[in-house]
């Protein structure tokens, strides 16, 4: 079997913080140890268009971690063109893309990322990264039979043991993400705005977008600081200065940001009406309101987190591997390829 992954070099890059490349990453560097495997990238639409051309009748296997819309005209007979999906949210629910102060250009590439995914479902075989997902592309008309779920992992880094937590003066509660409308960090901020107590603090992370304004304006808590951008190289150390972690996104295709926080033995709490794929929200605390974030928040200050519970949420988490990942890939290539062409 000799498989072709296609792409930006962006796509197999670990450094950008986005999910999807690190997932490019990581699949590429796990089935080159398996299987007969190349990269093939070029950072323009033509650019991938010939080499699609090119590579048309070599592989058994053209996978693209994300998709480019680039498909063989004619490829190898026998051999399958597969695509990862990692969720369907612009199409299915459109009303998590952008708030009212979203610029002309970013309500445009959501409609071409619209297009994008609906015409991935012309792929031979989906692999998606979640449960929810698949339920997704098979509500869209993708073919059931050839949809299939490989759990993304999370790095190894995050499995290394957890710092001993002595008193400390603050309690920190943590937020890696985006600013953007579907992440629904307003309502994290709202939560933090009806905590009072001074040793309770927020730090948020993630890159100012047209969004920010917004969210530092609607900001009551004096204890409450944008961080800015979370470097790849310190995630790690990141999550560990963060006595609880928040996420209440009301879409994720999959969600890395829970399971890193809770390998790293943190409490983790969502919105409880955000569609997040059941199996990465196991062990969350799961909020109904922004007063009700807040209400679990201190609870978990005042009570702790308990041994048990962080050890179940943590080895849970550390189950979700990249090698894992790898091996249920190769079960689906092996599945795509006996299927009648």
């Amino acid at each position: 079997m000799r498989v072709s992954y296609f792409g930006t070099e962006d796509d197999f890059s670990p450094s950008t913080g986005e999910g999807t490349q690190r997932y490019g990453y990581n699949i590429y560097k796990h089935m080159k140890e398996k299987i007969d495997s190349e990269l093939v990238t070029s950072n323009s639409r033509l650019g991938l268009e010939k080499e699609a051309f090119m590579h048309r009748f070599e592989s058994d296997i053209i996978h693209m971690p994300n998709f480019r819309l680039v498909y063989p005209k004619r490829k190898k007979p026998g051999s399958a063109v597969i695509i990862t999906e990692h969720d369907f949210q612009p199409i299915l629910y459109p009303e998590f893309n952008y708030g009212e102060h979203a610029k002309l250009k970013t309500i445009l590439r959501f409609k071409l990322v619209g297009m994008r995914l609906k015409s991935s479902l012309k792929a031979d075989c989906l692999i998606c990264n979640s449960s929810q997902t698949r339920n997704e592309a098979i509500k869209l008309g993708f073919d059931a039979k050839k949809a299939f779920v490989t759990n993304l992992g999370i790095d190894d880094r995050f499995a290394k043991p957890m710092p001993e937590k002595g008193k400390l003066d603050k309690f920190v509660v943590g937020y890696i993400g985006a600013m953007r409308k579907r992440k629904n960090l307003e309502f994290g901020i709202k939560a933090a705005n009806f905590i009072t107590d001074p040793k309770i603090a927020f730090d948020i992370w993630g890159k100012k977008s047209f969004e920010y304004e917004y969210l530092a304006g609607i900001s009551k808590n004096n204890n409450l600081s944008f961080k800015g951008f979370a470097p790849e190289e310190k995630l790690v150390e990141t999550y560990d200065s963060f006595d609880a972690f928040i996420f209440p996104s009301f879409h994720e295709g999959f969600g890395f940001e829970i399971l890193e926080a809770q390998a790293r033995g943190l409490p983790v709490i969502t919105y409880k009406d955000g569609k997040i794929p059941d199996e990465v929200r196991k062990y969350c605390f799961e909020a109904e309101s922004p007063e009700h974030m807040a209400q679990i928040i201190e609870n978990i200050k005042g009570n702790g987190y308990g041994e048990k519970s962080k050890k179940r949420a943590a080895d849970y988490a550390r189950s979700f591997t990249w090698e894992r990942c790898a091996d249920e890939t190769l079960k689906a290539y092996g599945k795509a390829l006996r299927w009648p062409k």
